[in-house]
């Protein structure tokens, strides 16, 4: 049986998280998943205080990624996956750079700064996935993550050194995921 038949399907959806810490409100993140062909496209976009993000993941239908791309006021990160060498690139201040670099084999992109990328990941520890191998684009870092199942449609997430709590409804989405270390808390 390959892969992809484990895959739980990811559902094409809208979604808004309510960002809180030390329970108070410090923003919001709002999120599409589509298809674009056989691959998955998802957008987001992140207000925290003053601060906007924006971003787009695209992945194929393995949940592995293809491309992302990631802005805000001071620049841009674009990263391109592909075997055996993928490109990052910067764009600050109309600076652009660019660099090579060896994706992880089944990695997965987890952006510091948005948490709609756990949905995929959460998808793929559906799928069976226990541990991942990440790229950071903010550090241009390569790391890994673990997931546990707790329960019901409850996961524990080691992602380096950062651990996450994290629910899913039956359909597979993310409700709700808590950093206990930092006091944050992203839910529906």
């Amino acid at each position: 049986m390959s892969f992809l038949l484990l895959l739980a399907p990811v559902k094409v959806e809208q979604g808004k998280f309510n960002i809180t810490k030390d329970g108070k409100r410090i923003g919001t993140e709002e999120f599409a998943v589509t298809m674009n062909g056989t691959n998955y496209v998802i957008d987001g976009k992140a207000t925290i205080g003053e601060a906007t993000i924006t971003s787009r993941l695209e992945v194929n239908e393995k949940l592995i990624p293809v491309s992302y791309e990631v802005s805000n006021i001071e620049g841009k990160i674009k990263v391109t996956v592909a075997a055996p060498l993928s490109e990052l690139q910067t764009i600050v201040r109309a600076e652009t750079s660019s660099a090579d670099f060896r994706f992880p084999d089944g990695g997965v992109i987890l952006d510091n700064n948005l948490f709609h990328h756990y949905l995929i990941l959460l998808y793929r520890a559906h799928g069976g996935q226990r541990s991942f191998p990440v790229f950071v684009p903010q550090d241009m870092s390569i790391g890994s993550a673990v997931i546990r199942t707790t329960g019901a449609r409850a996961y524990d997430l080691e992602i380096g050194d950062v651990k996450m709590q994290a629910t899913t409804d039956a359909d597979g989405r993310m409700l709700r995921l808590t950093v206990p270390a930092a006091n944050v808390v992203i839910e529906r």
